[in-house]
């Protein structure tokens, strides 16, 4: 990278840009330069012959309208990553062939297929916070062609997210975690930008709460339309070994949309503490039948509550002898038992526990917020996304108080 390409840049973005570390994110502030940065780094992988870099957003249209826009026209007064007459491009392919290098693949993870076989030096994620852990471990998968002087690296830019994510769980950037080898992120924050303007600064000043944490000072907090806002991983993760006076075991079947399974045990005092969980795509009915029983080997389940839905999952789990019943699918009456469940007893102790090892329904704690779009957030309705593991544990509680079982 020459002097004169380094001038046009911030500190930490020529960091990012030099990183070779084989998972690399750049997570700021609005107006951080982030989606220039991650072109420019893409480009710059891209001039190699031979090299072939991915250039992808969670959807393809967001792909176009945005991080297209920067790479080829320009943004403002900025000019565009690739000057004309540098390349040729294949929209049909979503291909562009850079001028005596290599090339760039540009798609968007909501039509998987145009990845197909290609291998890749690389993969840039432009807003990376949309995408699941699921999508940058299918992209790693991919980055498996080997040109000398091109390491091979999945690295992405965003805004950040809420402190449950699996980057910031990965990369060490909320809750105390640290990051995993090989994984190493740039923070920013909006004042660390000298380019931006006196008067846009002094505007997002302005900001206030959750939204100024993370606009304005690139933090990873917790939105403020969190459901579950008295959520505190650090009170409520813990093992807990027993005794359990009673278990059951919840389930809100999916296929295509993930199959969660939830241990729930009570001890003695009535507080619950979530055991083990399952949550996978794409089960057979045969695997969820075999992981029920797993969950419940070694226990005296009481029952077995599932979704109302499912059915004929029901039916062959009480072909197996498990004691299945339907479950309260209220939403609004689970949730709140959940977050009285969250509040701490009369000893300051949680009444509901997680193990450390529910890692998604942790995420989902962390991520399940009110919709507040159209006639939805008048009714206050969650939205339907980081649920399936909550789903289980509203089944639960709703049954133990139907069940008359004083756990409160």
């Amino acid at each position: 990278m020459s002097d004169r390409i380094v001038r046009k840049f911030l500190p930490k973005q020529i960091a990012f840009l030099r990183s070779e570390a084989p998972n690399v994110l750049y997570s700021g502030s609005v107006r951080a330069g982030k989606t220039y940065a991650l072109c420019t780094k893409a480009v710059m992988r891209a001039c190699t012959p031979g090299a072939r870099e991915a250039l992808c957003r969670k959807h393809r249209v967001t792909l176009t309208a945005t991080t297209l826009v920067t790479l080829l026209r320009g943004d403002g007064l900025l000019p565009p990553v690739l000057p004309p007459g540098t390349y040729t491009i294949n929209k049909a392919e979503g291909l562009i062939q850079l001028n005596g290098g290599g090339e760039i693949v540009y798609f968007g993870l909501d039509d998987p297929d145009k990845i197909g076989s290609r291998s890749l030096t690389g993969a840039a994620l432009d807003e990376a916070v949309d995408f699941d852990e699921r999508d940058w471990d299918m992209l790693q998968t991919r980055v498996s062609l080997d040109v000398p002087g091109v390491p091979r690296q999945v690295y992405g830019a965003c805004n950040p997210g809420v402190p449950g994510h699996f980057l910031a769980r990965r990369f060490g950037l909320a809750l105390g975690a640290q990051a995993l080898p090989g994984h190493v992120a740039f923070r920013t924050r909006s004042h660390e930008n000298v380019f931006l303007p006196p008067d846009y600064l002094a505007r997002i000043d302005m900001l206030t709460g959750v939204a100024r944490k993370r606009l304005v000072l690139g933090e990873w907090v917790g939105s403020e339309g969190l459901i579950y806002d008295m959520w505190q991983r650090e009170v409520h993760v813990r093992e807990r070994p027993g005794p359990w006076a009673r278990t059951i075991i919840a389930v809100d079947d999916g296929n295509t949309h993930p199959c969660a399974m939830l241990l729930i045990g009570v001890d003695g005092d009535g507080r619950m503490h979530v055991i083990r969980e399952v949550h996978r795509s794409k089960m057979l009915t045969s695997a969820k039948v075999a992981a029920a029983l797993d969950l419940a080997r070694g226990h005296d389940i009481e029952a077995v509550v599932h979704d109302p839905s499912a059915a004929q999952l029901a039916m062959e789990l009480a072909d197996r002898d498990l004691p299945v019943t339907p479950a309260d699918n209220t939403v609004s009456a689970g949730i709140a038992l959940v977050q009285e469940r969250l509040a701490p007893g009369p000893d300051g102790t949680p009444r509901l526990t997680v193990d450390p090892s529910c890692v998604e329904l942790i995420r989902e704690f962390e991520s399940y917020e009110w919709d507040t779009t159209g006639a939805r957030a008048a009714k206050e309705r969650p939205k339907k996304e980081n649920d399936d593991g909550l789903d289980c544990l509203r089944y639960g509680t709703m049954h133990l108080r139907v069940a008359g079982l004083q756990v409160w």
